[in-house]
């Protein structure tokens, strides 16, 4: 019924949807409202129809008029429907609705493609050219509605693995034709209902969540929490997976961009060759380029040219003229061929519900500059860092809210060492290095910080930035340089307005252990004679899912060295 999260915009937004007076604060006073609908108002089962499945179910001995619902039946026979599957799509550091990722249900037809097959989607109802600013405000105070919609699933295959180039995992539910009717018949009764949509809580993945929970009888929503993220949900799935089968299943779906890597790697060095000579030739030229292999290496190069036009074609939203004679080129060629498929090895993955768990707590101990050996309470609300176990996530990027560090010295008691309410950092590492295949590595953080690592109380407000490039020197490590500003509200070291320069990198050496190198230097824009550098390692070691252990060192007019053990929930 909806009662505990939204139910009163609910009412409001939708006054059919509660039958009896106030029927979203007692259940009872609504059960006995729907029954006497459905026999004195038939038409009532059509509006319904989980209602009814659910009445039918726990009290067989009622009995309503037959009636017929047309427009309910088409609804059903419009979807076909043999499974359901859960979908997850990874973040999107492009749009802050985004950033968190994203679920979705797919009603499944049976097609080997299954474009065409339905889904449905919740999310805020938000207006056309919206302020960014209004946008994330608005989103997390509840100053949208939200509502669900029904969709052709290629429009999410469009948005986020063609256009967004975010990767997609379907969860194969272990769900009943009845179990997927129920879920069917319940989305019929909100399609027209709207609810406040808040994005850290009642979000596509809370109300997700609420109707898997119906058909499974399990709890989808992570314990001990007041936010909910789309990660989480499929992590319950897995955890309520030794209970009850909840998937029999977990299919990958690589965007444009990881479909180009994914086979540009699988390219010998001489069909690299050629393709990168097809790119930096005429267009006229790709024939005589194409001849010099066999048909099945030339058949290769043509199916990744394809894959680069159209991720190429996406990012800078259109092709050049030589390009799109290039792309005509290839496929006149590949015309010319036999219609044979190419086999291409499958690349396996790990899906998203490996990962660590979004939310950290640890405690420290801390050699430190200020005054001797120092304990710390490290917590961290969302999502994950460089460091992190990560499949299922932007590879190579920062993702953290609301990161908090309490420092006790016994000599000045507790200190509030650093709060951070969004840390985020994209090195977009390019897996190819093919031409166009580059965006800046960027970083923003802003919070509350103290300024040396020498010192006690003696935090400001700070803002911090870079933007660079970045370099991938093996499938593991990545290196970045960047020209960098910090912004701070107390003048300690030199001045409130910093720029320089920073390089650093990250490796990811087994699945268990992790490294992370930064090293800057800055000078103050109103004193440049007075510089300030800086430099921090960290390296992680992975215990299990949700433990791990790490050492940092930190350099910052003073020396920190610090051991981290933290539990992920």
């Amino acid at each position: 019924m909806h009662a505990e999260q939204t139910a009163v915009s609910l009412h409001a937004s939708s006054e059919n949807f509660y039958l009896a007076e106030n029927g979203f604060k007692y259940p009872q006073a609504e059960l006995k409202a729907t029954i006497s609908a459905f026999k004195n108002e038939p038409t009532s089962q059509c509006q319904f129809p989980a209602r009814k499945l659910f009445i039918n179910k726990h009290l067989p001995e009622l009995s309503f008029p037959d009636v017929k619902c047309p427009q309910y039946q088409e609804y059903l026979d419009a979807f076909s429907t043999q499974s359901a599957s859960l979908i997850f799509a990874s973040g999107y550091l492009g749009n802050p609705a985004s950033m968190f990722g994203h679920v979705f249900l797919k009603f499944n037809s049976g097609s080997e493609e299954g474009l065409l097959d339905n889904t449905f989607s919740y999310g805020a109802k938000v207006p056309t050219g919206e302020n960014k600013l209004v946008y994330i405000t608005k989103g997390i105070f509840g100053g949208y509605q939200g509502k669900f919609s029904n969709q052709k699933y290629h429009h999410h295959h469009l948005t986020y693995s063609e256009t967004e180039l975010r990767d997609m995992w379907e969860y194969k539910l272990n769900l009943t034709q009845d179990d997927i009717q129920f879920l069917l018949a319940h989305l019929w009764e909100l399609e027209n209902a709207t609810m406040t949509y808040y994005f850290f809580e009642q979000n596509c993945a809370y109300q997700l969540a609420k109707l898997l929970g119906l058909v499974f009888d399990k709890p989808f929503i992570a314990p001990n929490k007041i936010w909910v993220m789309p990660f989480d949900l499929v992590v319950m799935m897995q955890r309520n997976q030794s209970d009850q089968i909840m998937f029999s299943d977990v299919i990958y779906h690589g965007s444009r961009q990881q479909t180009l890597y994914d086979r540009w790697q699988q390219l010998t060095p001489r069909e690299q060759q050629v393709l990168l000579t097809i790119l930096e030739s005429a267009p006229q030229e790709a024939h005589q380029q194409l001849a010099s292999l066999t048909d099945a290496s030339a058949i290769r190069v043509i199916d990744t040219l394809y894959d680069y036009f159209a991720f190429i074609e996406q990012k800078e939203d259109d092709l050049t003229d030589i390009q799109k004679a290039q792309k005509r080129q290839a496929m006149i060629k590949r015309f010319s061929m036999a219609p044979v498929k190419t086999s291409w090895d499958v690349v396996k993955r790990r899906p998203p519900h490996e990962a660590q768990d979004t939310t950290r707590i640890g405690l420290a101990l801390h050699d430190s500059s200020a005054g001797g050996m120092a304990g710390e309470l490290n917590f961290r609300a969302n999502y994950y860092d460089l460091l992190t176990l990560n499949p299922g996530r932007i590879p190579y990027s920062e993702l953290t809210t609301f990161n908090l560090r309490l420092r006790y010295l016994e000599a000045e008691g507790v200190s509030v060492k650093e709060f951070t309410p969004v840390r985020i950092i994209n090195l977009n590492a390019s897996e190819s290095g093919l031409p166009l295949d580059s965006n800046w590595a960027w970083k923003l953080a802003f919070g509350y910080r103290d300024q040396a690592n020498n010192c006690v109380d003696c935090g400001a407000g700070y803002i911090d930035s870079f933007i660079g490039k970045s370099w991938v020197f093996r499938h593991n490590l990545v290196g970045y340089a960047a020209l960098s500003t910090s912004i701070t509200s107390s003048n300690l070291n030199g001045g409130f307005i910093a720029v320089g320069s920073e390089v650093g990198g990250v490796a990811h050496v087994t699945p268990e252990i992790a490294m992370s190198l930064t090293v800057g230097q800055q000078w103050f824009v109103n004193q440049p004679s007075k510089d300030l550098h800086y430099l921090s390692m960290s390296a992680r070691y992975l215990i299990n899912q949700r433990w791990d252990v790490r050492v940092n060192i930190d350099n910052k007019q003073g020396t920190d060295f610090g051991v981290l053990i933290s539990h992920y929930y």
